[in-house]
């Protein structure tokens, strides 16, 4: 499903965020250019120079959505850039058919900056670009893929890359992710989680704790 993200820059003045975070200044801001001469800020949350997560929202989320989480990954040496999609923020107008250029940009500045793996993190309509990022790229540098609750997408078929699915069991995107993880090559995990909360939704709920033990532990691992 292509969606017109133009003019949701707006929407998101009222839309809540996400914990929100806002006010954060453990990050620097950034700028890139992508393949296709799109424009993309970002957050860059500086740690250990081994591992950087890139965050990519959901549709209703922006980049200010994952700070709590890269502020809490700072505390474990984990550096992270989360990034504004095209038609959100600052960024660059454009349509979901090309977030996938937004994500290979991210992994390209990271690479720049000499980090030695790199992860990316997506939410609903961000894990479903992940997946078509790597399909559009399968020789990215990336080593390890957090996809929740991807609203459509690509199988991911390289077998270097280490892949973590997790869904809700009521949400309505179950069996999209049920069919992306029977189809994507190991090793890969799938986290099944109570209720019908939907990708970042879920760390509004009694169940953020584990989730974000899950996710530390598996990007550590």
């Amino acid at each position: 499903m292509n969606i017109d993200l133009y003019g949701l820059s707006a929407l998101m003045s009222i839309v809540p965020n996400l914990l929100c975070g806002l006010g954060s200044s453990k990050f620097q801001p950034i700028t890139f250019k992508t393949q296709d001469n799109g424009l993309i800020h970002g957050s860059f949350f500086e740690s250990d120079k081994k591992l950087c997560v890139v965050f990519a929202h959901g549709m209703v989320f922006n980049k200010e959505s994952w700070y709590p989480l890269a502020e809490h990954f700072q505390k474990f040496g984990l550096s992270s850039l989360s990034i504004d999609f095209r038609g959100y923020g600052n960024s660059s107008a454009g349509a979901s058919k090309d977030l996938l250029y937004d994500i290979l940009g991210a992994t390209d500045f990271i690479s720049q900056n000499k980090y030695k793996h790199i992860a990316l993190v997506g939410g609903s309509m961000g894990a479903a670009a992940i997946t078509r990022a790597l399909t559009h790229s399968p020789d990215s540098p990336v080593n390890k893929i957090i996809l929740l609750a991807p609203a459509g997408g690509d199988p991911v078929t390289s077998d270097r890359i280490q892949k973590m699915f997790v869904v809700s069991a009521e949400d309505r995107f179950y069996s999209t992710v049920e069919s992306l993880y029977a189809s994507s090559s190991e090793p890969k995990t799938l986290k099944v989680y109570p209720g019908s909360s939907h990708a970042q939704h879920i760390f509004k709920t009694e169940l953020k704790d584990d989730l974000l033990q899950l996710m530390i532990g598996f990007l550590q691992e």
